[in-house]
């Protein structure tokens, strides 16, 4: 075990691959958005749904404030099936027979991703912000580099909190 930012995790073995992912951004609830907002990011394998979730809010979106969030990977807005569904959890599980991995546990390795594979990741569950998640490809990493990585970007993120038109700057 080791303490990161405060908190103890597992060891975490380095290895040498690296997940693409192709981030699309579908809007509030789903509905949609005026603009494409495309986001290519890339991951060690060794790294989780958490950090792939801060590579999507902070990182590219530049968002600031945290919510909580779940990835669905069976494309379903809250499904009912538990065993689909990995959700952040500020309890760290430090015993996995506890039960089912969350988020921040779960190493992208072991989701056994496969290229072209989509699953649903929803953040912040009052606002549902919803994105469309899809595995481009498998690459090795690179030395030098800082992972999470940025690889692409199109079009220009929305504001976490917008003001609406009726709203006045304090």
């Amino acid at each position: 075990m080791k303490k990161i930012d405060g908190r103890t995790r597992r060891w975490i073995k380095d290895t040498n691959k690296t997940v693409i992912f192709e981030i699309n951004y579908l809007g509030q609830c789903g509905c949609g958005v005026k603009e494409k907002v495309l986001r290519k990011i890339e991951l060690k394998e060794n790294q989780t749904l958490d950090d792939l979730h801060s590579a999507i809010i902070y990182q590219s979106f530049n968002w600031f404030d945290p919510h909580l969030y779940s990835f669905f990977f069976d494309n379903k807005p809250y499904s009912k099936n538990i065993k689909m569904e990995y959700t952040c959890d500020n309890h760290i599980n430090l015993d996995p027979s506890e039960g089912e991995p969350n988020s921040t546990d779960i190493q992208l390795r072991k989701l056994k991703l496969k290229k072209n594979q989509k699953f649903l990741f929803i953040f912040d569950f009052g606002d549902d912000h919803h994105f469309r998640i899809k595995v481009k490809d498998f690459g090795e990493v690179q030395e030098g580099l800082k992972y999470p990585r940025i690889i692409e970007s199109i079009g220009e993120a929305p504001e976490q909190y917008p003001m609406e038109e009726d709203d006045e700057e304090v």
